[in-house]
């Protein structure tokens, strides 16, 4: 029988809050990345556009930018005790990489920095790509890489043991993180104006945290609170995750048996008590 206090507090949650603890962009929707729960932070959307179903914009020229950020809930990104990625899935045509004015950059950036302004870019052209700590970066290491005759995969992580960039799978470069930036930034695209692409042709982006969420921390931002709980009770008040006007992706059900119920319930107050997810 389901609790009829926990159904009373669910009646007062009339919509549904979409659950954040995923940030991912998949151009096979025919979608802008903010259209997606991104925020375009650009000041050019360079003839952006995804109806081929590739993210696709450019020319993206040096006085310009052309890049979207995930919106991460404040606190969630902690560089300090988890690994975090960005991952893209790319082709770039006539991006530059190099030293401009004392400064490299690259016609494409991923970029990654946490709560305490922990950060690390990588700067990325169609031959070149690099990892930076600093705001000029030209000491900082770099390799080759072909990213123009096709589709490849660029991941860059950050955590505890500093920053990681891998293509392919295959870790190229490594380097400590840097400090003092403005913090819960994931951003990736032309993010610079010593820079520029011709093309840039995009199919997925995923920034992923390395710990799985925990049971009750609805929206990933390491706290199971009454934030949580609005769109736990929504959850609760529909039910079914088969239910179209159920959040999607379910997050309520937090024991994966597609219903979302008393057994649910009491995981979430088990962790509503605790706070906090992964300790001080």
């Amino acid at each position: 029988m389901r609790s009829a206090a926990m159904l009373a507090l669910a009646a007062t949650c009339s919509s549904a809050l979409a659950a954040n603890c995923e940030w991912v962009y998949r151009a096979t929707l025919q979608s802008l990345p903010q259209a997606q729960g991104w925020t375009f932070e650009g000041n050019a959307a360079a003839n952006a556009s995804a109806s081929s179903g590739v993210l696709t914009y450019g020319p993206a020229g040096t006085s310009s930018t052309t890049y979207w950020d995930a919106n991460v809930p404040a606190g969630a990104m902690d560089f300090s005790k988890f690994d975090w990625s960005l991952e893209v899935e790319l082709r770039l045509t006539g991006a530059t990489h190099g030293n401009v004015s004392g400064f490299r950059r690259g016609g494409f950036v991923l970029f990654l920095t946490d709560k305490a302004g922990r950060w690390v870019t990588a700067d990325i052209g169609s031959s070149r790509l690099s990892l930076r700590n600093s705001n000029n970066g030209t000491g900082d290491p770099q390799a080759n890489v072909d990213l123009a005759s096709g589709f490849r995969v660029v991941r860059l992580t950050a955590g505890p043991t500093g920053a990681r960039i891998f293509l392919d799978g295959v870790q190229l470069l490594t380097l400590p993180l840097g400090t003092g930036l403005s913090p819960n930034r994931a951003n990736f695209g032309d993010g610079s104006v010593l820079a520029s692409a011709t093309l840039t042709e995009i199919k997925r982006v995923d920034l992923i945290p390395a710990q799985e969420p925990c049971p009750g921390d609805i929206n990933c931002d390491t706290f199971v609170n009454d934030l949580d709980f609005q769109t736990f009770a929504y959850g609760y008040n529909v039910l079914l995750c088969s239910d179209p006007t159920m959040t999607p992706g379910c997050p309520a059900d937090l024991n994966g048996d597609t219903v979302v119920d008393d057994a649910d319930f009491q995981l979430f107050v088990q962790m509503y008590d605790v706070l906090l997810c992964y300790g001080a």
